[in-house]
């Protein structure tokens, strides 16, 4: 009895998952192998060059959308005292094709000292074009330790109108 409430339950849940993801709605998936992050936010840029972090997930074509890790940690250190990390951005449309892919983003950038072994904000930014298409895109943005073996990743989805 119990196993068939539970089997119930979670073909339910899955018909719910598949019907929202369906519809369009603000979709995020994500994974994380020996890093951890508190959330992953969309924001846009100020003039003043901070950042507005934003609860929609839909934006104008020809905009600026950035993806922000917020707190990943704990990395590790080098033999320098030094962390190591990098990231990578992959956009695709709704059939899969990929608008834009860019590995090992930081280089260099990525090798200093974080307080606490967290990076407090990481980001990944696609300028969208006016010439895009309207509709729903995948921003897929991934962080990697390069002297530790964690990773984590998130996949989140944009409406272009």
């Amino acid at each position: 009895m119990f196993k068939k409430t539970l089997s119930k339950l979670l073909l339910m849940a899955i018909l719910i998952t598949s019907l929202f993801s369906f519809v369009g709605c603000n979709t995020e998936t994500s994974t994380a192998v020996g890093l951890e992050y508190e959330k992953a936010v969309f924001a846009k840029a100020n003039e003043d060059g901070s950042y507005q972090v934003l609860d929609s997930n839909v934006f104008q074509r020809g905009e600026s959308v950035y993806l922000i890790f917020v707190n990943v940690g704990k990395f590790k250190k080098g033999e320098d005292n030094m962390h190591m990390f990098d990231m990578d951005i992959e956009v695709t449309d709704s059939d899969g094709n990929i608008i834009l892919e860019k590995k090992a983003m930081l280089g260099e950038e990525g090798h200093l000292e974080l307080a606490n072994d967290t990076a407090d904000s990481p980001y990944g930014v696609f300028t969208s074009s006016a010439e895009l298409t309207a509709g729903e895109y995948s921003m897929k943005l991934s962080i990697y330790d390069k002297i530790g073996t964690g990773k984590a990743s998130v996949k989140k989805t944009i409406i272009l109108e």
